[in-house]
């Protein structure tokens, strides 16, 4: 099994849509949750962006607006899925980071307690030649 790094100093497996999460608007990169916070504030409830996890058991985290204030929750990776709580099977769980977030895209799908994902933050910034290829690189490695 080969481990890809995206960030180098976060230890990660391959995530198997790390192309299609680097082309999305909304994923920012590398970003800790108080500058998230900064970049959320005032934005009206349902705005998120997704970044890399500060945390290095968790890949991404979400950041968005919900009763009034900035939240963040992690996105878990256990056996190949992908869900903001692993361990409770009631919980939606998608085989991709990009499914994961088109489900809560939905207000309809979204329990009180769960991030609702409904108007993405776009990023500002390009990413770097060195972090595409990463993706472009992981997205032609076998995920086993």
């Amino acid at each position: 099994k080969y481990c890809v790094l995206f960030q180098v100093d976060y230890i990660h497996c391959l995530v198997p849509d790390l192309k299609e999460i680097t082309a999305c608007s909304f994923y920012w990169g590398k970003m800790d949750r108080y500058e998230a916070e900064r970049l959320l504030d005032n934005k009206p409830e349902g705005t998120f962006l997704l970044r890399d996890s500060a945390q290095e058991e968790h890949l991404f985290s979400v950041s968005f607006r919900k009763y009034g204030r900035s939240l963040h929750a992690r996105i878990e990776h256990y056996q190949h899925r992908f869900s903001f709580d692993s361990h409770d099977p009631a919980v939606f769980a998608a085989s991709t980071v990009t499914k994961l977030i088109e489900h809560y895209k939905d207000p309809a799908c979204v329990m009180f307690f769960e991030p609702m994902l409904t108007a993405p933050l776009p990023r500002s910034e390009p990413f770097s030649l060195q972090q595409l290829a990463r993706a472009v690189i992981v997205s032609h490695t076998s995920y086993d």
